[in-house]
């Protein structure tokens, strides 16, 4: 009797004896006890029983020997034989051991031990009960235990032998293709599964080779990533104004909130998980590197498995005996389970076979190249890993496709089938050649790989890193209209700032609009009536934006929102309105970057207009940056133009000013200019000598400078050296600045009564006593005429000036009110022919009667105007005698003959 193992693994060797089997063998035993000892009770069955007693003494003597037991690793199908338990005849005894003979492996009985002679002995079996019976034979645990001997190296390689176990896979079923045990559509099917199997696997080669076998990053990527770095990456254009940074240094830093140059952000961090160049420690080692090798061996274990399987198969196939395949049935007579063993093979389907192995083997070199550069060329650590296991489907094709889609009977067949016996592979001391080789082939290639594709591929991606990322990233290029280029360092910190700003505040606000709140409820958002306001306020320059935001030049700060946005802007939440910050109206802020006060004036003159005296063109703020200014809005404003009417037309003097307290801090804030430590401002030099200047020489300090061919402005503009955005000169030095009708609408020039400096004149108004008198507001003018002779012209142009005084004396002496007035408020001019025409101005409406001051005039006698003439000539030094000025007419302009031919009419015109 053989025993043979009744499962194995798909290519392996025998195992030690299994309990469970030993239990089943002593079930059957006792069975067989049972059955010959009630076999007594026959008489005419004792020599016939005798002699099954003897044989089973031997069999299980011989069998269980330690040294005579042969383990047959299949389990060969038995030719038809009656059940164990039942009676059996002479013949079909006799047919069972000529079956036993002819089918199975004999057992060498042999041993140091004589054999015993049983005779037959009837009353022995009859007087055994069942029990006592079992009790006298041995347990076959009992006897496999008895025997045991040391395991060494020579006893495993002896004994070991290889066998091929049929699997659950397509080229394991498309061997029976053609059998009558498959039947011809079965055979069919499989021969589709296989064909489908390889059109699967080619694709899937296919499109790998194409697709990833050529590396995404390579040296060109070295290169484009320098050009991306010299073109965008350091570009001003590029620069983010939030996070005040540039763009390579945003991207080095996988900011995942850029809104461009994904590709390169996405780059950066997969080049940085794989590379771990910043890592420190146990981090450092396991790198991307280390994971693709690791997946590099993983995969060539499969391969290696796959490989190993085919060749297998091939061999098992080759050891059948060639002749028409057969394949043959027998039960197990302990576990009475069907099994089937392939007793020959055709030598076509050996051919088959062989040609089989050569397609799985080529399949396996394929896969191993495209899995290789698959693996190596990944970058990105999460499908790195993904790749690895994916590899793995493509060999899985066939285990899957028989899963899914094999017949029942195909199934039941390779579930069945006895283990191929195949032959063994050279040994020497434990090794065999096929577990030595891929010991040495797949470490062997793994280090051929990594030097000549893994370490380059990772050197190209450490240069593609140093390329984006390498140097200097916190720096931004532009290039001029004159095609020079200028560089300026970024310093970062803008997402810091831009946490806490006020801009965060409205969008958290406006994303509770509807949910709770109301637009018109918000305190820091401003919002509009549609998206293409906003278009347009993007498109707008700040000039513009000022401008349309504060049309009446007014407070914006003293209602929320804009309150809100002054207390952020200045940083002080316990700002009530615009009064609490006038102290920073003076506060020089450098556009456009909001530098040297952080925005604090600018922020402060832009929401705060009016308290910081943008309405007002000489009033005590000189700086008017943020302002809707220059535009013209705060100088069309009323409050500017009545500042503008209560100026006067002329030119304070020096000492004058000095005692202003608005010029005063006008020259204290261009000083402060002048005295900034910052490098950003420009002219500062000039604005202390500028400063000076006018401190010294008051509205004389343009032709103080220009003596020194200086020219600083300062007169409706100032020199572009100075970048600052202050008021001009013009209020305090109308004359100098040459305020007329042309320049005095768009400017600071005084309007007295909204008439510009040159129409006071060309309107007969009078300045007086830093007051402007012009008929028709606030004085009235009375006309006279006086009428002389003197002795030559010469004489007369030598003292026209004293003449011209002693006539205005004589007026302001005899105009008839309480007392003289003052000789100022008189003009005369002096016209052909001896004419004098006089105005005498009321300067004080309230208190001069314009009735009676011209009856006076008129109705002074021509003696008392001589005497005054002629006592103002002597009081100017000039000789009576040799100007001889007689006086012939003076009163009533109209003339002594009612005004005709004295052009009364254009002079009073």
């Amino acid at each position: 009797m053989v025993l043979r193992k009744a499962k194995f693994s798909r290519q392996g060797t025998f195992a030690p004896q299994d309990s469970d089997i030993l239990n089943a063998i002593d079930q059957k035993f006792e069975e067989m006890e049972e059955t010959i000892i009630l076999a007594s009770l026959v008489p005419q069955l004792h020599e016939r029983l005798h002699a099954v007693e003897q044989m089973l003494r031997i069999d299980v003597a011989a069998m269980w020997s330690p040294d005579n037991v042969q383990l047959d690793m299949e389990t060969e199908p038995k030719p038809p034989k009656p059940i164990w338990g039942e009676e059996a005849s002479p013949k079909a005894s006799a047919q069972a051991k000529s079956a036993s003979e002819k089918d199975f492996t004999p057992v060498n009985l042999e041993s140091t031990k004589s054999e015993a002679k049983v005779e037959p002995n009837v009353s022995d079996l009859t007087s055994m009960t069942p029990a006592s019976k079992r009790a006298s034979v041995p347990k076959v645990i009992e006897i496999s235990r008895s025997k045991v001997k040391e395991m060494d190296e020579k006893t495993l390689d002896t004994q070991t032998c290889e066998y091929y176990t049929f699997g659950e896979s397509t080229w394991d079923l498309v061997i029976f293709i053609g059998t009558g045990a498959l039947g011809p559509f079965g055979s069919f099917q499989t021969f589709l599964l296989a064909i489908v199997n390889v059109l699967m696997q080619v694709v899937f080669v296919a499109i790998a080779y194409y697709n990833f076998t050529t590396p995404d990053i390579n040296e060109s990527s070295i290169v484009d990533s320098l050009r991306w770095r010299r073109s965008s990456g350091h570009s001003f254009a590029d620069y983010s104004l939030v996070a005040k940074e540039s763009l390579v240094h945003r991207v080095c830093k996988e900011d995942k909130s850029l809104a461009s140059s994904g590709l390169q952000v996405g780059l950066i961090e997969n080049i940085n998980k794989y590379l771990k160049l910043e890592a420190e420690g146990l981090e450092g080692f396991f790198t991307g590197q280390i994971l693709c090798i690791v997946a590099l061996i993983c995969w060539y274990l499969m391969v290696a498995k796959e490989v190993s399987h085919a060749l297998a198969l091939h061999r098992g196939v080759m050891a059948m005996p060639r002749g028409p395949t057969k394949l043959d049935t027998r039960e197990n007579p302990f576990t009475q389970v069907t099994h089937y063993r392939l007793r020959a093979v055709a030598m076509r389907r050996k051919l088959f076979s062989g040609f089989l192995l050569l397609y799985r083997l080529l399949a396996a070199t394929l896969l191993v190249i495209v899995g290789t550069t698959f693996l190596v060329y990944t970058v990105n650590v999460t499908e790195l890993i993904l790749n690895a296991v994916a590899l793995g489907i493509i060999l899985d094709i066939d285990d899957l496709l028989f899963d899914a889609l094999a017949t029942t009977p195909g199934r039941h067949l390779v579930h069945q089938l006895d283990p191929l016996h195949m032959p063994s592979m050279p040994r020497v001391r434990g090794a065999d050649a096929k577990s030595v080789f891929m010991s040495v082939f797949i470490p062997g290639l793994t280090i051929l790989v990594y030097y000549f594709m893994l370490e380059p591929f990772v050197g190209t991606l450490t240069q593609v890193k140093s390329a984006m990322c390498g140097g200097n990233q916190n720096f931004v290029w532009s290039t001029d209209k004159r095609r020079i280029t200028h560089l300026s360092p970024t310093f970062g910190g803008g997402w810091e700032e831009e946490e806490d700003s006020i801009k965060t505040d409205a969008i958290v606000e406006g994303e509770t609009i509807g949910y709770g709140l109301s637009m018109n409820e918000t305190r820091f958002g401003v919002w509009v009536s549609d998206v293409t306001v906003l278009s347009d306020l993007e498109a707008a320059d700040l000039d513009d934006l000022i401008e349309e935001g504060n049309v009446a030049c007014g407070d914006l700060g003293n209602q929320e929102p804009l309150l809100n946005y002054l207390r952020y802007m200045l940083g002080n939440e316990s700002i009530q309105s615009c009064a609490d910050v006038t102290m920073h109206c003076s506060s020089i802020t450098k556009m456009p970057e909001f530098a040297l006060d952080g925005g604090v004036g600018w922020s402060t003159r832009m929401l705060c207009s009016e308290s910081c005296g943008c309405q007002n063109p000489g009033g005590d703020f000189i700086n008017v940056q943020g302002c809707p200014y220059n535009d013209g809005e705060c100088k069309a404003s009323v409050p500017f133009q009545e500042h503008k009417e209560s100026g006067l037309c002329l030119d304070r003097n020096a000492s004058t000013l000095r005692e202003l307290g608005s010029w005063k801090e006008w020259i204290k804030t261009i000083r402060s200019y002048g005295e900034s430590a910052s490098d950003l401002l420009s002219g500062k030099s000039d604005a202390l000598l500028l400063a000076q200047a006018m401190e010294d020489n008051g509205c004389g300090f343009l032709s103080n400078l220009s003596a020194q061919n200086i020219s600083l402005g300062g007169c409706f503009s100032w020199d572009n050296r100075f970048t600052w955005e202050f008021k001009t000169l013009e209020f305090f030095c109308p004359i100098t600045c040459g305020c007329s009708s042309d320049n005095s609408q768009r400017s600071g020039c005084p309007e007295p009564f909204g008439k510009s400096c040159d129409q006071l004149s060309r309107s007969r108004c009078l300045t007086w006593n830093d007051q402007h008198f012009c008929p028709g507001f606030n004085t009235e003018i009375i006309y006279a005429l006086m009428m002389y002779d003197y002795s030559s012209p010469d004489v007369m142009n030598a003292n026209k000036e004293a003449a011209r005084l002693a006539f205005r004396e004589a007026f302001a002496q005899y105009a008839g009110h309480t007392e003289a007035i003052d000789v100022n408020t008189v003009t005369v001019d002096l016209g052909w022919l001896g004419f004098v025409y006089a105005r005498v101005y009321l300067t004080d409406l309230a208190t001069m009667n314009s009735t009676e001051m011209t009856a006076s005039l008129y109705s002074t006698p021509l003696e008392d105007y001589q005497a005054a003439v002629d006592a103002s000539l002597l009081s100017s030094g000039v000789t009576l005698s040799d100007l001889a000025l007689t006086l012939s007419f003076a009163g009533d302009p109209k003339g002594p003959y009612g005004g005709y031919g004295y052009g009364y009419s254009d002079y009073a015109a």
